[in-house]
């Protein structure tokens, strides 16, 4: 299954950032493989997502590693419940970027607006990465790309917040993101979640590298400061 760990800093973002890059990226065992990890402006934490054989695989990691870190003022584990990937279409626009949507809501209501995102006919400007339930920081988590941050604003304006049920959604820009595990693991843990009408596409119309670079010091850095909560 797959977990994501978010990391909060007691003074320092950066100082969180370097430790998983260079610690952190190294955690793998048997059971337990660091995939990637993200930082998104406004969330004030570095989220790392493990792709795990059991959840409390990730005990290690949260009792061990973590206690030799002092600059991690406290720690959010959450489970990715029924994630959902959709393959990156070649096709986009040249000035694509990631953010991260969180929604809020109560529980009668997220299986509706979960399979509402998974089956939306999304635009050429907008697609989504991944969608799940979290149901730690939020209830619902989803990670998309889009050609402008006013896209993503749109979008949570006309089409998420007036779905009956929803009480709250935020979104935020990816500013940092570095691939841990190799391409080709990635892209298979992706495909144990694959969408269903995913799986119809060709795999030559998708674009399965995206931001994850193989030169590990080239970040897909964006630009247009967003407060959390547009």
């Amino acid at each position: 299954m797959m977990i994501i760990v978010r990391l909060f800093p007691k003074s320092d973002l950066n100082k969180i950032w370097n430790h998983v890059e260079n610690v952190i990226a190294k955690e793998k065992s048997e059971v337990v493989t660091p995939l990637y990890a993200t930082q998104a402006e406004g969330m004030m934490n570095v989220g790392i997502i493990f792709d795990v054989k059991d959840p409390d695989n990730i005990s290690h990691f949260l009792t061990e590693t973590l206690s030799k870190f002092d600059e991690c003022h406290h720690s959010k584990t959450i489970s990715l419940m029924k994630p959902v990937f959709f393959p990156i279409p070649k096709k986009k626009p040249e000035n694509i970027q990631r953010f991260v949507i969180r929604i809020y809501t109560h529980p009668k209501n997220y299986k509706i607006i979960y399979n509402y995102l998974i089956n939306y006919k999304y635009p050429f400007n907008l697609f989504p990465i991944y969608v799940s339930y979290s149901l730690g920081d939020e209830d619902i988590v989803m990670n998309i790309a889009a050609d402008s941050a006013q896209t993503v604003n749109n979008f949570l304006r006309e089409k998420i917040r007036t779905m009956d049920g929803v009480d709250s959604s935020s979104f935020y820009p990816v500013v940092k993101a570095k691939r841990f595990a190799t391409l080709e693991k990635l892209i298979e843990t992706q495909r144990k979640h694959l969408a269903e009408e995913a799986k119809k596409i060709p795999e030559t119309e998708m674009d399965k590298e995206f931001d994850w670079v193989e030169n590990f010091e080239e970040y897909a850095m964006l630009t247009g400061a967003l407060p959390g909560d547009i």
